[in-house]
């Protein structure tokens, strides 16, 4: 029994060591192989060269040189960028199965540096990757569920991947059986991830790790029209965000907001919502370029779908909804605009420009 354990272990200990040679030699060889390109590019007169897919990409382990040699042939000798799927395979089978919280982390990391380049983006959904990251937003350790997030916002970058992850109840129904069999998931856990990750907005800390995370995720999936209609109850948490976080929470929930108002359908739904009390404050000269520009697009996006919307149906508006407190008559916004009409940049001027000859 004794030797039995001992071999356990020692199995443990090597899938970690591997683990951690493959992140380490990973971003080894990527930066040994950018310098070299940059320097042949330089020698040859030619400009910098620009790395595939630019997307966030999470940090990766420390480098040891023992680990180094361990991890000899665990990455794509011909391809650097893209790891064989044994390998993946092996990663996402020890963030399944592990219980320590240390050892999921660093299996998320290598899944979110790998999950950079579009190749991994298709292996990691075609072994099951998505359900067994995604699985990892019920962790109790906050500090996976973040890296979980991490991954998933590489991850659904791929319009095929925002598929999967939607989940919808009819592939629930029909697939439930072969995923349970695939993947060992529980029933409950076979859900709609979207709607996961807003309530961990919802739920989570202000200005949280988990909450930015979250955010970039959502914002990823709000690019097309697809799954706005799984936000539009969400709405007023996102404007209560928008007037209580710091400047990085406002400026990723206007990029996600400024997302829904390009959509002529989620129009009204944004304009019924109710607007907080604070929500005017934010048009001041004295507010990050960064935030009032966005701001302007935002109400510039919706001033142009409203009247779409009044060419097709009437709608009548609570007073203290967002669509009052922009466009109800002589409301104090137009005195803001007004003030902001002096401020010096031609991009906020641009926007307020759109707003008026409208």
């Amino acid at each position: 029994m004794g030797s039995l354990a001992d071999d356990r272990r020692w199995t443990v200990r090597l899938a970690v060591g591997l683990l951690a040679g493959a992140v380490g030699l990973y971003g080894l060889h990527k930066l040994v192989t950018l310098k070299r390109r940059r320097q042949q590019q330089q020698r040859a007169g030619g400009e910098r060269p620009s790395e595939k897919n630019p997307v966030h990409r999470v940090t990766g382990l420390k480098i040891t040189g023992d680990a180094q040699r361990i991890a000899e042939g665990f990455l794509h000798t011909n391809s650097p960028d893209v790891l064989e799927q044994q390998h993946l395979q092996a990663v996402l089978g020890l963030l399944k199965e592990s219980s320590d919280a240390s050892t999921r982390e660093q299996a998320l990391v290598t899944l979110g540096n790998s999950a950079a380049f579009s190749a991994n983006q298709d292996l990691l959904r075609n072994l099951d990757g998505l359900s067994i990251i995604a699985n990892c937003l019920f962790d109790e350790v906050i500090s996976v569920r973040v890296k979980a997030l991490n991954v998933l916002n590489n991850l659904s970058m791929n319009i095929a991947n925002q598929k999967e992850l939607k989940m919808t109840p009819r592939w629930v129904e029909g697939l439930a059986v072969r995923r349970m069999q695939r993947c060992s998931c529980d029933l409950d856990r076979l859900r709609i991830w979207i709607p996961q990750i807003l309530e961990i907005l919802r739920t989570t800390a202000l200005n949280s790790e988990l909450q930015v995370a979250s955010l970039r995720v959502l914002t990823n999936f709000s690019v097309t029209n697809n799954y706005h209609y799984m936000m539009t109850n969400y709405i007023p948490h996102f404007l209560k965000l928008l007037v209580e976080g710091t400047e990085k929470i406002k400026v990723q929930i206007l990029k996600l907001l400024i997302n829904l108002s390009a959509n002529p359908d989620i129009c009204h739904d944004l304009l019924s919502a109710q607007a907080p009390l604070s929500f005017l404050l934010l048009f001041d000269s004295c507010v990050s370029k960064e935030v009032l520009l966005r701001l302007l697009i935002l109400v510039a996006n919706l001033k142009e779908n409203l009247s779409l919307l009044r060419n097709s149906v009437q709608y009548d508006y609570e007073v203290d909804s967002l669509h009052s407190v922009l466009f109800g008559n002589a409301t104090p916004f137009s005195h803001k605009l007004t003030k902001l009409i002096l401020y010096q940049d031609n991009e906020v001027k641009q926007q307020i420009a759109r707003i008026i000859t409208k």
